[in-house]
């Protein structure tokens, strides 16, 4: 299986598997016991209903070298206390502040973009949505270090992902190849202690943003718990490390992926722009009032997401033996869900591998994530209870303003001849980039 998965792209190894071996597959994956669960009750049931059952699998512990202990590895109490503290800077009052900073820097970039211009997709996204999170949660511009980050952090996905299939931390850290992942981590540690730094000497001086490391510098636990008092530098490097990865990495991905959809769909793109045209008449940008008449934006985001889940890989091990659905799975087992296969099952999905954003919309056209009527568990992007991601309305947010926003006047469109197809590593990647000609409307 190992070597299976080395050489054909993971995520359709694990459809294949589940489409030969139905709802709950074991295999042995590098002196592991795996299951792959595949029915989307089944999974409800085990990573909602039952999560106090297991704690998070092996690909995000092999992770820690990248993200330490923040929201993403950790587990328990500390998890449930860094999302407390985390969790303010998301709240809807601060998402509508940061929308308007979203769609500032969405101008910006795309005032670097001309007519026929040719640009890797992938490029521009991660260069956009890097400089949206530098921007909104750490008040800092980022976009000088957007390339060699993006360039750093892509590397390090890529490997920190096939690793994971391979062994857990301590084995990242004995293999050469994890070693000198290591010493790339260390690059986008400076970038991440000069933020940390600078808000210190902010906070020192009185002028310090009142954005998210800034409360948590000042944040205290007032708890009699081994994790009171303020936070070191290594825990916010772990936050912040967290935090740049889940906010851009993957919104980055979807964005990304989006645009080669409306490129590949035509007809899709027209129904879009009949929005942007009545929405967004006078020429003007998007803002965060505009947000509950982007039906068809949203639904566009929605639909790509479904056929190209950014984390399109979740796992736990199981703390306990479990029986799920007539099968035993012992302690220690590691259970995968995927929502590349959960999203694209046609057991629960009409015109299944299509993309159709109008399945998103209900009768009066307003979007509505029930409209498909696909079963819960199906239905997976950004995870469930409270492993669900903190940052789920951001990254709503900032996708449905900025393909707004872009889209309303420019058409990129795929370069012929282009191969186009997925590396699922930590995040799903498009694996050749994404080459595209910009077309002004």
């Amino acid at each position: 299986m190992a070597r299976l998965l080395a050489r054909t792209p993971p995520n359709r190894v694990f459809a294949d598997v589940a489409r030969s071996y139905g709802p709950v597959a074991r295999m042995n994956l590098a002196g592991e016991r795996v299951h792959l669960v595949s029915d989307p009750e089944l999974v409800h049931e085990l990573f909602l209903t039952r999560a106090r059952e297991v704690m998070k699998g092996r690909g995000l512990q092999a992770t820690r070298p990248l993200l330490g202990n923040g929201l993403l590895t950790s587990e328990g109490e500390f998890h449930l206390r860094q999302r407390r503290l985390v969790q303010p800077a998301f709240h809807r009052s601060r998402i509508e502040s940061y929308a308007a900073q979203m769609v500032e820097e969405g101008r910006r970039h795309e005032g670097r973009w001309s007519d026929r211009a040719q640009v890797d997709m992938v490029e521009e996204m991660t260069a956009l949505t890097f400089a949206v999170v530098g921007r909104t949660l750490f008040g800092t511009d980022l976009t000088g270090d957007a390339r060699a980050f993006g360039e750093t952090l892509e590397e390090l996905i890529e490997g920190f992902g096939s690793l994971s299939a391979i062994g857990n931390e301590r084995l990242v850290r004995m293999l050469p190849r994890g070693r000198a992942l290591l010493a790339r981590v260390e690059d986008l540690d400076v970038v991440v202690q000069r933020i940390i730094d600078e808000h210190r000497a902010g906070i020192a001086a009185g002028t310090a943003p009142e954005d998210l490391i800034t409360w948590m510098m000042r944040a205290r636990d007032d708890e009699s718990t081994a994790y009171g008092s303020a936070m070191s530098d290594e825990q916010l490097r772990d936050e912040v490390m967290t935090l740049v990865l889940a906010g851009h990495e993957t919104t980055a991905m979807a964005l990304s992926w989006t645009w080669w959809l409306l490129s590949c769909h035509p007809a899709a793109d027209a129904w879009l722009q009949e929005e942007l045209g009545e929405v967004l008449a006078d020429g003007r940008d998007p803002g965060f009032a505009d947000l509950a008449a982007l039906h068809r934006t949203r639904a566009v985001v929605a639909e790509s997401i479904r056929l190209y889940p950014p984390a399109w890989i979740m796992g736990r091990r199981l703390l306990g033996d479990v029986t799920l659905g007539g099968w035993h799975m012992p302690s220690g087992s590691i259970v995968l869900a995927s929502p590349w296969i959960l999203h694209r099952d046609p057991a629960s999905w009409d015109r299944a591998t299509s993309f159709v954003p109008e399945r998103w919309l209900d009768g009066q056209g307003r979007f509505d994530e029930s409209a498909p009527g696909a079963p819960r568990g199906a239905w997976v992007p950004f995870g469930f209870g409270n492993r669900r991601c903190i940052g789920e309305q951001f990254a709503w947010t900032e996708a449905t303003l900025l393909v707004a926003q872009l889209s309303s006047r420019w058409r990129p469109e795929l370069v012929p001849g282009s191969r186009v197809d997925t590396r699922a590593a930590i995040t799903l990647r498009p694996a050749y980039g994404l080459p595209m000609t910009l077309h002004a409307r």
